[in-house]
């Protein structure tokens, strides 16, 4: 799995390598703070590495996933915007025929109860029904 990890400086690094030390389901395999960036192998659920990652206090967004088929099933990428400084990111990852995986970040919305939803083929001319 490669998360993209808010880490600016060294301190960030070791928190974060921290973050996954003890988790024996867990190998990290790279960290790089230039790119913000951390790659792991692992046989845990890519949501349960995320949380491990956020419990450094850095926010983490899933990039890819890879595997031992090597194939690639596709994936997707939508950028967010809506009034004011609400923006965001939402990725796609389709990991099996029948499983997708959905991750992604959402700032500037205020709080409260919210809803995220997605049109299979983009097809908008019923909106949310």
């Amino acid at each position: 799995l490669e998360f993209a990890v808010q880490m600016r400086c060294q301190s960030c690094a070791e928190a974060v390598r921290a973050a996954l030390q003890g988790a024996p389901d867990v190998r990290l395999l790279e960290l790089r703070l230039e790119t913000q960036t951390v790659l792991v192998e692992t046989t845990a659920a890519a949501e349960r590495v995320r949380e491990l990652l956020e419990n450094s206090g850095r926010r983490v967004v899933l990039k890819g996933m890879g595997g031992t088929d090597d194939v690639n099933l596709g994936a997707a990428v939508a950028a967010l915007s809506g009034p004011g400084a609400v923006r965001g990111l939402v990725r796609f990852l389709q990991v099996s025929p029948t499983q997708c995986v959905v991750d992604g970040a959402i700032d500037g919305l205020p709080p409260g109860p919210h809803g995220l939803h997605v049109h299979e083929f983009g097809d908008l001319s019923h909106p949310c029904d």
